[in-house]
């Protein structure tokens, strides 16, 4: 098992209020290292695409996150539930979410704001 899948699965497989909080502690440092996040400006297109494993931080605003291809995970902060998105499946984000998303397989995504 690769390290990669080994801190996916450590992070699925755990508690909500410590995935809360590896958010929280750790936003800044996966920013850093790992994931990546949309960029102010890159709304107009909202266009991403994920490789497999990779994560991404979802601005704070009201959107719509649209799985266009692939598959991907979506865990934020305060939500009990965590929700798998597939092709075409689609998730709103209220102003003030706290939200991480991570690509089981490469994926492609939009972020449309509303």
């Amino acid at each position: 098992m690769s390290a990669q899948a080994i801190i996916t699965a450590s992070l699925i497989c755990a508690g909500r209020s410590r995935r809360a909080r590896a958010m929280h502690e750790g936003q800044s440092a996966s920013r850093a290292s790992h994931a990546t996040e949309f960029q102010e400006g890159m709304l107009d297109l909202g266009r991403r695409q994920l490789v497999k494993g990779e994560m991404l931080a979802i601005p704070a605003i009201d959107a719509t996150l649209v799985c266009q291809e692939g598959e991907l995970w979506l865990t934020r902060d305060g939500d009990p539930e965590d929700y798998i998105l597939g092709a075409g499946n689609c998730l709103h984000l209220r102003r003030g979410d706290q939200a991480m998303v991570q690509a089981l397989r490469s994926s492609r995504l939009r972020l449309i704001a509303v």
